[in-house]
């Protein structure tokens, strides 16, 4: 059914179920993630992480973790999806999928994005949940497209893509990598969530979610189709800014 909630999503986050049971929350990253981020990333397979860095990473590095927990929450946005349920250091669960939406101050009518959801957690619905999140935070900012960098090999990324009118970017793109843009509805509906977003979440509400930190950091993540049954749930490019934004 439709998603209820109201954007920019609270810190405090929400939680929601999938059509399958899954519970799950959903919040802002914290400048505190740091080993949740680690943790998420040690559930992606190669392949998954090569999509979403481009290159092979073994690891993220203290370095990068900083870059993608501690982000202002303006100019830089992020979101950890958490399952409850599952085996993890984090009293919260284990991070499974991560949204990033990072503006370009030369041209502010775009944003850069990226997510990723673990391959376990692939096929659930929650790469479509966080594109709706990213596209209903843009309208909310002024954003009139959002860019994503992707493989051309990502399949699941050009299949979440279907359906919102993304135009590639030929000026940008080249042999090996697509640039997408995906321009930025004006029409809501009553609860801010852009129209025709349906999604195999059964119910989506809030949750008093305790924010330790009230800081300002927020996720990690790569592009991907949770609707694919590629490992494909990772996109963007290899560095750390934007639609380059190395989250998971």
């Amino acid at each position: 059914m439709k998603i209820s909630w109201t954007l920019p999503l609270d810190p405090s986050g929400a939680l929601g179920e999938t059509s399958s049971g899954m519970a799950f929350t959903i919040r802002p990253i914290r400048s505190t993630d740091g080993p949740a981020l680690e943790e998420a990333f040690e559930q992606m397979s190669p392949e998954s992480r090569y999509l979403r860095f481009f290159t092979t990473k073994n690891r993220l590095g203290s370095d990068l973790v900083s870059k993608l927990t501690d982000i202002d929450h303006s100019g830089h946005r992020a979101w950890v999806v958490f399952d409850p349920a599952a085996d993890s250091s984090s009293p919260e669960g284990l991070g499974v999928a991560i949204a990033r939406l990072i503006s370009i101050p030369e041209d502010p009518g775009v944003a850069e994005a990226a997510l990723v959801v673990a391959d376990a957690f692939q096929g659930k619905g929650f790469g479509r949940l966080l594109l709706e999140l990213l596209i209903g935070t843009a309208q909310g900012t002024g954003v009139e497209f959002i860019r994503f960098e992707t493989l051309r090999r990502n399949v699941g990324m050009k299949k979440l893509l279907v359906g919102h009118d993304v135009e590639i970017n030929q000026a940008l793109s080249d042999r090996e990598v697509l640039v997408f843009d995906l321009p930025v509805p004006e029409d809501l509906d009553a609860e801010g969530v852009a129209l025709g977003a349906l999604y195999d979440v059964l119910r989506f509400v809030a949750a008093n979610v305790p924010d330790d930190t009230a800081s300002s950091s927020d996720d990690t993540a790569s592009s991907s189709d949770d609707t694919a049954s590629s490992s494909d749930d990772t996109a963007s490019s290899s560095d750390d800014t934007a639609s380059s934004s190395d989250e998971q």
